[in-house]
């Protein structure tokens, strides 16, 4: 096992003790101490995402989760507002793949009453048919934003190219100017009534708050929240569990291509790769680590130095594993000139196959787990960030002892386990290449 180099990570797993309980409803509760921050962060994860719609349904739970700030059955939106305005406070609300939240960030001080508005907004939702119109033709307008981005294009494209239509990493999160055409009030309202149940969510509260305001707190304000007649009082169902099982998915029989055209643009985006790994991988931290090898940053990686760096190809280009509860996709972007589309692809294919053929030498492994690892207090600097943290360890069962195991888990990687990950994950004959701008094929 690689050594763990000094201050990687164990001061911060240090201060990293987080408690968990379970309210009688089902709902998981998480506190974290910070007493050096003046605020708290709330944060309320359900599981109803996007991949509880169909792909006749898409945008529905965005519509949903964006709308569970705009008045509830207590407060209109404006008197939302004046809260928000007289305590300085943040309130946000929003869904994505797998789940929906609402969050507040607010001085200690209004701890109470933001906790009190998030589970207000969280349970009861109004769903007013003036902001439902309103929010509509805000969603509209993001959709036609969206097909003018050369960068959201191709990624559109690309989950398109290798995902089955009726697999939800296929779709385009806010949906389409059809769908969200029909989605109305009572559609909403439906979403919601099904999906929000306190055993399929967890709440984690992050600040200058204890342990007792934090309990007293969350009994208070979601002890009410109802269980579901098929649940078990005082047991917790889980995000997992509580949302259906993803489809496995598998790389396209051969290469395969899209073209957007988009002439008024100045720049072409590409976006190449497959369906890739779950969270729950046995090989998930080899693979993070070959990927931090491979590219993860935009100016880093071998993507980086290569293509962009040595050649010139690109004005950005990097690679991510979008490991969920699903297959996420394995993409490698680049932002290019529209000249250099077809040698930007081919030098991005020659660095896939040198780390699927070639060992990575022992520094640059050290140097990638070393990154890796002193990576994990950034993460831990704001109440936001020990959140979002807590989040991933609740969502994917990790265990509270996480963050004192990851230089561990990261730190076993070896020169073998590297390119095993890359060989096993990396389908080299088998990918997308999805690509938007000013140019055409054949060019």
């Amino acid at each position: 096992m690689r050594s763990t180099a000094p201050g990687s990570g164990e001061s911060a797993a240090a201060r990293f003790a987080p408690k968990r309980f379970v309210l009688p409803s089902g709902l998981v509760v998480l506190h974290q101490p910070n007493p050096t921050s003046p605020a708290v962060s709330i944060s309320l994860r359900v599981a109803a995402g996007a991949c509880l719609e169909t792909s006749e349904t898409t945008g529905l739970a965005n519509f949903c989760g964006s709308m569970l700030k705009r008045g509830t059955t207590r407060r209109s939106k404006q008197e939302i507002g004046e809260v928000l305005d007289f305590t300085g406070s943040h309130l946000g609300s929003s869904a994505g793949r797998h789940t929906a939240g609402v969050g507040a960030k607010a001085r200690s001080a209004d701890f109470e009453q933001m906790m009190e508005l998030v589970a207000e907004c969280a349970l009861t939702p109004s769903f007013p048919e003036a902001e439902v119109e309103r929010t509509r033709g805000n969603l509209l307008t993001a959709i036609r934003e969206d097909e003018d981005d050369t960068r959201q294009v191709a990624m559109d494209g690309l989950r398109q190219l290798v995902y089955a239509p009726d697999h939800p990493y296929s779709w385009h999160l806010i949906g389409t100017e059809e769908t969200i055409a029909q989605h109305h009030r009572d559609d909403l309202a439906a979403f919601h009534a099904r999906h929000f149940r306190a055993q399929a969510s967890a709440l984690v509260v992050v600040g200058a708050v204890d342990l007792d305001q934090a309990m007293t707190a969350a009994e208070r304000y979601f002890g009410s929240w109802p269980t579901g007649a098929d649940e078990v009082s005082g047991q917790a169902l889980g995000l997992i569990a509580a949302l259906p099982e993803i489809p496995d998915a598998s790389s396209p029989a051969s290469a395969v291509r899209k073209v957007s055209t988009m002439p008024a643009k100045a720049q072409a985006d590409i976006a190449l790769g497959h369906p890739g790994i779950r969270r729950a991988d046995a090989d998930y931290y080899a693979v993070t680590v070959m990927n931090m090898i491979l590219g993860r940053f935009a100016m880093g990686g071998r993507l980086g130095y290569s293509v962009r760096e040595e050649q010139g190809m690109a004005y950005y280009t990097f690679s991510t594993f979008e490991a969920g509860f699903g297959p996420g996709p394995f993409v490698v972007r680049a932002g290019v000139h529209p000249d250099n589309v077809g040698a930007a692809i081919d030098s991005i294919v020659v660095e896939l196959q040198r780390i699927c053929t070639e060992a990575v030498g022992e520094k640059e492994l050290d140097d990638a787990t070393s990154a890796l690892i002193r990576s994990l207090p950034r993460a831990l600097e704001t109440n936001e960030g020990l959140a979002t943290t807590l989040h991933t360890i609740e969502q994917y069962d990790l265990g509270l002892d996480y963050l004192e195991r990851y230089p561990q888990l990261i730190g076993a990687i070896s020169v073998d386990d590297v390119l095993a990950a890359a060989r096993d994950h990396i389908h080299l004959e088998r990918f997308g290449v999805s690509i938007a701008g000013p140019y055409s094929e054949g060019e």
